[in-house]
């Protein structure tokens, strides 16, 4: 009967460590959309992306205005919402964590003018 190498035990060890280090990593970003009256927005476009300004992603949100980003690194994001001719602000900096859940909520606001800067990350 053969002893198991030294060899095999240490990938398996690495195997199961990186696989419990990939799911620690990972952080949530969820969120609703909101109009000016409170009610949630159908089927917004979310844009998000690391506060750095790299890497930018749209989603849209479901049904009932709701948003939910997984599978994230560690680290700050911008996220702001579109829908119909109207906009939220950019939420800056929102930190998202290994293992938990970052949420935020996103106000729909008509444009001030077709001037407005508020389209400008």
């Amino acid at each position: 009967m053969r002893k198991p190498s030294f060899t095999a035990g240490a990938l398996a060890l690495l195997f199961v460590a990186a696989f419990a280090y990939g799911k620690i990593a990972e952080g949530v970003l969820d969120g609703v959309v909101l109009n000016g009256r409170g009610a949630p927005v159908a089927f917004a476009q979310i844009f998000w992306q690391a506060a750095d300004g790299k890497a930018p992603h749209a989603i849209r949100t479901n049904g009932k205005g709701r948003f939910r980003i997984a599978g994230l690194n560690q680290g700050l994001y911008d996220v702001r919402a579109q829908a119909s001719g109207m906009t939220s602000e950019w939420e800056h900096n929102v930190l998202v964590r290994s293992g938990k859940v970052a949420s935020v909520t996103l106000h729909l606001t008509r444009p001030k003018s077709s001037g407005s800067s508020s389209d400008k990350h």
